[in-house]
Protein backbone atom coordinates (compact mmCIF):
# COMPACT_ATOMS: atom_id res chain seq x y z
CA UNK A 1 0.00 0.00 0.00
CA UNK A 2 0.89 3.70 -0.82
CA UNK A 3 1.10 6.62 1.59
CA UNK A 4 -1.39 7.94 -0.96
CA UNK A 5 -3.84 4.52 -0.43
CA UNK A 6 -3.64 5.02 3.26
CA UNK A 7 -4.81 8.41 3.42
CA UNK A 8 -8.13 7.52 1.77
CA UNK A 9 -8.38 4.15 3.17
CA UNK A 10 -8.24 5.14 6.40
CA UNK A 11 -11.77 7.41 6.10
CA UNK A 12 -13.68 3.98 5.36
CA UNK A 13 -11.32 0.96 6.64
CA UNK A 14 -9.71 2.27 9.97
CA UNK A 15 -9.11 -0.82 11.35
CA UNK A 16 -7.08 -2.81 8.60
CA UNK A 17 -5.57 0.71 7.38
CA UNK A 18 -4.35 0.98 11.06
CA UNK A 19 -3.39 -2.37 11.13
CA UNK A 20 -0.94 -2.12 7.91
CA UNK A 21 -0.11 1.27 9.24
CA UNK A 22 1.63 -0.09 12.53
CA UNK A 23 3.05 -3.30 11.48
CA UNK A 24 5.23 -0.99 8.87
CA UNK A 25 6.11 2.16 9.97
CA UNK A 26 3.54 3.79 13.01
CA UNK A 27 5.37 6.79 12.42
CA UNK A 28 4.13 7.47 9.21
CA UNK A 29 3.11 11.05 8.46
CA UNK A 30 3.27 11.89 11.44
CA UNK A 31 4.39 15.13 11.02
CA UNK A 32 1.66 16.08 8.06
CA UNK A 33 -0.39 14.99 10.58
CA UNK A 34 0.61 16.83 13.67
CA UNK A 35 0.71 19.66 11.23
CA UNK A 36 -3.32 19.40 10.22
CA UNK A 37 -4.48 18.89 13.89
CA UNK A 38 -2.00 21.82 15.12
CA UNK A 39 -3.04 24.23 12.77
CA UNK A 40 -6.58 23.80 12.49
CA UNK A 41 -6.50 23.31 16.57
CA UNK A 42 -4.49 27.16 17.30
CA UNK A 43 -6.89 28.82 14.37
CA UNK A 44 -10.12 27.79 16.56
CA UNK A 45 -7.69 29.34 19.75
CA UNK A 46 -7.44 32.45 17.76
CA UNK A 47 -10.72 33.03 16.14
CA UNK A 48 -12.25 31.77 19.68
CA UNK A 49 -10.36 34.35 21.84
CA UNK A 50 -10.67 37.52 19.24
CA UNK A 51 -7.34 37.89 19.40
CA UNK A 52 -6.70 39.77 15.98
CA UNK A 53 -8.23 42.51 18.51
CA UNK A 54 -4.92 43.10 19.80
CA UNK A 55 -2.70 42.04 16.91
CA UNK A 56 -2.00 41.72 13.24
CA UNK A 57 -3.62 38.75 11.30
CA UNK A 58 -0.35 38.41 8.85
CA UNK A 59 1.97 37.83 12.31
CA UNK A 60 -0.72 36.10 14.00
CA UNK A 61 -0.75 33.07 11.17
CA UNK A 62 3.09 32.92 10.43
CA UNK A 63 3.04 31.95 13.92
CA UNK A 64 0.58 29.52 13.47
CA UNK A 65 2.15 28.26 10.70
CA UNK A 66 5.57 27.63 12.47
CA UNK A 67 4.14 26.40 15.63
CA UNK A 68 1.36 24.12 14.19
CA UNK A 69 3.40 20.99 13.94
CA UNK A 70 5.50 21.15 17.20
CA UNK A 71 1.53 21.54 18.86
CA UNK A 72 0.01 19.15 17.21
CA UNK A 73 2.95 16.68 17.80
CA UNK A 74 2.65 17.47 21.19
CA UNK A 75 -1.12 17.39 21.93
CA UNK A 76 -0.56 13.78 20.42
CA UNK A 77 2.51 12.60 22.60
CA UNK A 78 0.45 13.78 25.43
CA UNK A 79 -2.96 12.24 24.81
CA UNK A 80 -1.75 9.24 23.37
CA UNK A 81 0.52 8.52 26.70
CA UNK A 82 -2.83 8.70 28.95
CA UNK A 83 -4.80 6.60 26.69
CA UNK A 84 -2.01 4.13 26.66
CA UNK A 85 -1.67 4.52 30.43
CA UNK A 86 -5.29 3.65 31.30
CA UNK A 87 -5.19 1.20 28.42
CA UNK A 88 -2.90 -0.44 30.34
CA UNK A 89 -5.33 -1.05 33.20
CA UNK A 90 -8.07 -2.06 30.92
CA UNK A 91 -5.34 -4.50 29.56
CA UNK A 92 -4.74 -2.79 26.38
CA UNK A 93 -1.86 -4.69 24.30
CA UNK A 94 -0.63 -1.35 22.54
CA UNK A 95 2.05 0.75 22.89
CA UNK A 96 2.86 4.61 22.83
CA UNK A 97 3.93 4.73 19.63
CA UNK A 98 0.77 2.57 18.09
CA UNK A 99 -1.53 4.44 20.15
CA UNK A 100 -0.53 7.73 18.69
CA UNK A 101 -0.64 6.42 15.03
CA UNK A 102 -4.38 5.39 15.89
CA UNK A 103 -4.86 9.14 17.00
CA UNK A 104 -2.53 10.88 14.73
CA UNK A 105 -4.47 8.88 11.52
CA UNK A 106 -8.57 9.15 12.80
CA UNK A 107 -7.17 13.72 12.04
CA UNK A 108 -7.09 12.69 8.54
CA UNK A 109 -10.74 13.96 8.51
CA UNK A 110 -10.00 17.22 9.30
CA UNK A 111 -8.34 17.93 6.23
CA UNK A 112 -11.81 18.98 5.07
CA UNK A 113 -11.55 21.56 7.96
CA UNK A 114 -9.20 23.42 5.52
CA UNK A 115 -11.62 24.30 3.27
CA UNK A 116 -14.13 25.16 5.45
CA UNK A 117 -11.73 27.52 7.03
CA UNK A 118 -11.02 29.14 3.69
CA UNK A 119 -14.93 29.21 2.82
CA UNK A 120 -15.38 31.22 5.92
CA UNK A 121 -12.48 33.90 5.56
CA UNK A 122 -13.90 34.18 1.83
CA UNK A 123 -17.62 34.69 3.40
CA UNK A 124 -16.50 36.97 6.20
CA UNK A 125 -13.29 38.31 5.55
CA UNK A 126 -10.87 39.52 8.43
CA UNK A 127 -13.46 40.03 10.22
CA UNK A 128 -13.95 36.61 11.05
CA UNK A 129 -11.53 36.62 13.62
CA UNK A 130 -12.62 39.48 15.20
CA UNK A 131 -15.09 40.05 18.16
CA UNK A 132 -17.72 40.23 15.89
CA UNK A 133 -21.01 42.61 17.07
CA UNK A 134 -22.36 45.71 16.43
CA UNK A 135 -18.89 46.83 14.76
CA UNK A 136 -19.25 43.41 12.19
CA UNK A 137 -22.66 42.72 12.23
CA UNK A 138 -23.51 39.42 10.78
CA UNK A 139 -26.25 39.23 7.63
CA UNK A 140 -28.95 36.24 7.55
CA UNK A 141 -26.79 35.06 4.11
CA UNK A 142 -23.54 34.95 6.07
CA UNK A 143 -26.04 33.25 9.39
CA UNK A 144 -26.91 30.63 7.07
CA UNK A 145 -23.70 29.94 5.87
CA UNK A 146 -22.36 29.94 8.96
CA UNK A 147 -24.67 27.40 10.49
CA UNK A 148 -24.35 24.63 7.36
CA UNK A 149 -20.22 25.01 7.67
CA UNK A 150 -20.94 24.19 11.33
CA UNK A 151 -23.28 21.29 10.89
CA UNK A 152 -20.27 20.45 8.20
CA UNK A 153 -17.49 20.69 11.49
CA UNK A 154 -20.03 18.50 13.41
CA UNK A 155 -20.03 15.86 10.57
CA UNK A 156 -16.31 15.97 10.36
CA UNK A 157 -15.67 15.39 13.66
CA UNK A 158 -18.19 12.81 14.27
CA UNK A 159 -16.32 10.66 11.30
CA UNK A 160 -12.67 11.55 12.79
CA UNK A 161 -14.07 10.12 15.84
CA UNK A 162 -15.52 6.97 14.56
CA UNK A 163 -12.05 6.38 12.53
CA UNK A 164 -10.27 6.77 16.19
CA UNK A 165 -12.32 4.39 18.34
CA UNK A 166 -12.10 1.78 15.53
CA UNK A 167 -8.01 2.44 15.01
CA UNK A 168 -8.07 2.81 18.81
CA UNK A 169 -9.99 -0.60 19.38
CA UNK A 170 -7.92 -2.11 16.44
CA UNK A 171 -4.34 -1.52 18.07
CA UNK A 172 -5.16 -1.77 21.68
CA UNK A 173 -7.27 -5.53 20.84
CA UNK A 174 -10.65 -3.62 22.15
CA UNK A 175 -14.06 -4.17 21.30
CA UNK A 176 -15.41 -0.18 20.39
CA UNK A 177 -17.25 -0.17 24.01
CA UNK A 178 -13.83 -0.78 26.12
CA UNK A 179 -11.94 1.55 23.64
CA UNK A 180 -14.95 4.34 24.24
CA UNK A 181 -13.62 3.34 28.34
CA UNK A 182 -10.23 4.24 27.35
CA UNK A 183 -11.12 7.29 26.24
CA UNK A 184 -13.56 8.56 28.85
CA UNK A 185 -11.37 7.36 31.67
CA UNK A 186 -8.20 9.56 29.62
CA UNK A 187 -10.63 12.68 29.56
CA UNK A 188 -11.76 12.25 33.42
CA UNK A 189 -7.92 11.45 34.04
CA UNK A 190 -7.10 14.61 32.24
CA UNK A 191 -9.93 16.94 33.83
CA UNK A 192 -8.72 15.34 37.77
CA UNK A 193 -5.21 16.36 36.59
CA UNK A 194 -5.98 19.47 35.20
CA UNK A 195 -8.44 20.78 38.28
CA UNK A 196 -6.06 19.94 40.39
CA UNK A 197 -2.86 22.14 38.62
CA UNK A 198 -5.85 24.98 38.25
CA UNK A 199 -6.79 24.85 42.35
CA UNK A 200 -3.29 24.20 43.39
CA UNK A 201 -2.57 27.29 41.28
CA UNK A 202 -4.93 29.35 42.58
CA UNK A 203 -3.74 28.36 46.48
CA UNK A 204 -0.39 29.61 45.74
CA UNK A 205 -1.65 32.92 43.97
CA UNK A 206 -4.02 33.22 46.89
CA UNK A 207 -0.96 32.49 49.36
CA UNK A 208 1.29 35.27 46.85
CA UNK A 209 -1.86 37.69 47.63
CA UNK A 210 -2.00 37.46 51.68
CA UNK A 211 1.91 37.28 51.91
CA UNK A 212 1.51 40.82 49.70
CA UNK A 213 -1.48 42.24 51.64
CA UNK A 214 0.55 41.05 55.18
CA UNK A 215 4.16 42.49 54.34
CA UNK A 216 2.06 45.76 52.78
CA UNK A 217 0.09 45.78 56.50
CA UNK A 218 3.76 45.52 58.26
CA UNK A 219 5.22 47.98 56.15
CA UNK A 220 2.19 50.50 56.76
CA UNK A 221 2.41 49.78 60.66
CA UNK A 222 6.36 50.58 60.36
CA UNK A 223 5.80 53.52 58.66
CA UNK A 224 3.07 54.93 61.73
CA UNK A 225 5.91 53.71 64.41
CA UNK A 226 8.45 55.74 62.93
CA UNK A 227 6.27 58.68 62.29
CA UNK A 228 5.60 58.99 65.76
CA UNK A 229 9.27 58.42 66.80
CA UNK A 230 9.81 61.30 65.12
CA UNK A 231 7.05 63.29 67.03
CA UNK A 232 8.02 61.79 70.05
Amino acid sequence: MSDKSYWLSIWCEPRATIRKIVSENPNRSIWILAFIYGFLSLLNSIQSISIANVAQLIPIFAIVLILSPFWGYAAFSIWSWVICLVGKWLKGQANFVSVRAAFSWSCVPLILNIFLWILMIGVFGPAFFFNTGEIYPISNQQSAILFLILIAKVVIAIWSLVIYLNALAEVQRFSILRAIFNVVISWIVIGLVLGALWFGLMYVLQMGSDASKLSFQFWQSETRLEFLRAIL
